[in-house]
This record gives structure tokens, C-alpha cells and sequence, in this order.
């Protein structure tokens, strides 16, 4: 696949400059302009061409993005696709498994597999994550395969319509059933806590996560956990300021003898895919092992 985008000039756009289209009707970032001057090309009527050429009616753009394969190597492993077209996929993370490689995790990740997948279908270009999960966490990651693409669903996420709703098991009480947590998240200045740890602070980044709770059991809750920003740690600092916490988490709770992970799970996403500009809607089902802390709860008593 050659990453590009074809536009048909408009009749009312006739004696525009190709500049004026790229920008208004593409919404095509500057950033990707220069990728496109550094191995690219922008082409009028099958040549090449200035971006401040002007244009006539039917004229044919094509805008052509310099690409190149991922540097990560390929693995082989099992992958639980739910979407996937020329553009993009979404695929389901199981649990314990980190996104990318890190220096903890140098191999075996997510992005390893699918470099291989990239591989097997001919696609040369780099694995391009529009969001990620956190090692304990499951379901549904959304990956871009072009950087056009990328850039647009990273613009969804920023402006906080591409929508990811999770579900959790949630211990303590929450202040209501259905709600909004809306507080500032930022690193720990703690030496004492783990490098990783986040906290609610005044000059934090902005964090609003919606919840809704969908069942109570026994010691914990059913929980329906909506992000609509995308900071790290997002759900597990957000319970823990209401003094709650994610049944299993360690870090910002405590290990359960019941899960071996935090029980969270990223069951459902939303986005306007930026190429047919339909709406598409993706769901994963909850694993084995929260699926079995349901089943096990709910027998108790």
C-alpha cells in the first residue's frame, strides 16, 4: 500500500492554489507536508507538482507520504484482531502483555506482533499506536497503518470524540452511581513512590474520566469507566482520589487473591474513521479472568 490521499478538485475551487485545498479540505498538518517533501511527493495529474500551482475542475492531487518499515523486530504470536481495513486496526490485548518494548520489556510486546502482521500482508511501514494500555490492562488498542490516518484519530483523541470506555471491578464506594471525576493528573514528586506513579495535583494535566456503575457484587463493583482525556494512569489515579481502587491493583490499591492483574478491561472504542469519515464502533468481550471474578463473586453470599 502507498500511503497517500487522492483529491478531486471541486468546481468551486477552481483557480485555487493546491495549497489552499491541502490545508482546508484535507486538514492536512504541516508536519505531514514535510514528510511528504522528505521522500513523498505532491503530484497534479499523475506530476509532480508545487503546492502553489493553481488548480481547475476535475483536476486530479495526490499526496504521496514517505513511509518506511518499522526498525522493531517482527514476532510471531497469536493476534486477536476485531477491526481491521487498508488504514488502520483495532486489536485485542490480552492481559500481561506490554503494549511496546520498554527497558523492562524488550521483546515479545504488542508492537512486535504486529510488525510481524505487517510483514505477512506486505505493509511497509512503521507501527503507529494511536493510544496505549497498561501491561495488567486487556482490550482493544487502535493502530494506525499510515501517518495520515494516525494523525487524525490523534487529533480525535486530543479533542476527545474518539471515546474508549472500559470496564472495571471497582472496590469502595463510589460518590454516586453515574458521575464525572475531573481533577488534574501529574507525576508523584514522592522519591519514595515508584517511578511510574501518577497523583491528582493543582498543576497537573487536564483528566476527566465519566463512570457509570452497571452491577454491585459482594466486595466490589461493576463498573462502566469512560475517558474523554488520556493521561497515564487515568482510571486508577481517578478512583483512588474518590478512595476507591481497581480490584488487583497494586500500586494504587492492593493484590487480590481472586485476579492476578488489575481487573480492567478496554471493551468498547468509538471513532470516525478518518478516510470514509464513517463511524465505527469496535467491542471486545472480557476475558477468562475477569469473567471468572464475575462468576466466583457472584455465587458468594
Amino acid at each position: 500500500m502507498v500511503a497517500g490521499i487522492e483529491v478531486i478538485v471541486l468546481a468551486r475551487e477552481t483557480g485555487s492554489m493546491m495549497k489552499e485545498i491541502i490545508y482546508g479540505r484535507c486538514g492536512l498538518s504541516r508536519g505531514l507536508l514535510r514528510r511528504m517533501k522528505s521522500g513523498g511527493g505532491v503530484f497534479l495529474n499523475d506530476r509532480p507538482a508545487y503546492i502553489t500551482q493553481r488548480v481547475q475542475a476535475g483536476d486530479r492531487i495526490w499526496l504521496e507520504f514517505a513511509d518506511s518499515p518499522t526498525a522493531l523486530p517482527a514476532e510471531k504470536m497469536p493476534l486477536q484482531i476485531l477491526y481491521e481495513d487498508e488504514w488502520l486496526l483495532v486489536v485485542d490485548k490480552p492481559p500481561c502483555i506490554a503494549v511496546h518494548p520498554t527497558g523492562r520489556f524488550t521483546d515479545g510486546t504488542l508492537v512486535n506482533g504486529l510488525a510481524y502482521h505487517w510483514e505477512s500482508i506486505g505493509l511497509r511501514s512503521k507501527v503507529r499506536l494511536v493510544h496505549r494500555l497498561d501491561y495488567e490492562t486487556s482490550g482493544t488498542v487502535l493502530v494506525a497503518k499510515e501517518p495520515f490516518t494516525h494523525r487524525k484519530l490523534i487529533e480525535q483523541l486530543a479533542a476527545g470524540s474518539l471515546r474508549r470506555h472500559y470496564l472495571a471491578a471497582v472496590t469502595g464506594s463510589l460518590p454516586a452511581a453515574a458521575g464525572v471525576i475531573n481533577a488534574p493528573i501529574g507525576r508523584s514528586t514522592d522519591p519514595e513512590e515508584p517511578p511510574l506513579k501518577r497523583i491528582v495535583r493543582t498543576d497537573g494535566k487536564v483528566a476527566v474520566t465519566r463512570y457509570r456503575v452497571l452491577r454491585d457484587y459482594r466486595t466490589f463493583a461493576l463498573v462502566e469507566m469512560c475517558l474523554e482525556t488520556g493521561r497515564t494512569h487515568q482510571i486508577r489515579v481517578h478512583l483512588e482520589t474518590v478512595g476507591c481502587a481497581l480490584v488487583g491493583d497494586e500500586l494504587y490499591g492492593v493484590r487480590s487473591p481472586m485476579i492476578g492483574r488489575q481487573a480492567l478491561h478496554a471493551w468498547f472504542i468509538e471513532f470516525e474513521h478518518p478516510r470514509t469519515e464513517r463511524l465505527v464502533k469496535v467491542r471486545s468481550v472480557l476475558p477468562v479472568d475477569m469473567r471468572a471474578l464475575l462468576r466466583a463473586e457472584s455465587r458468594k453470599g
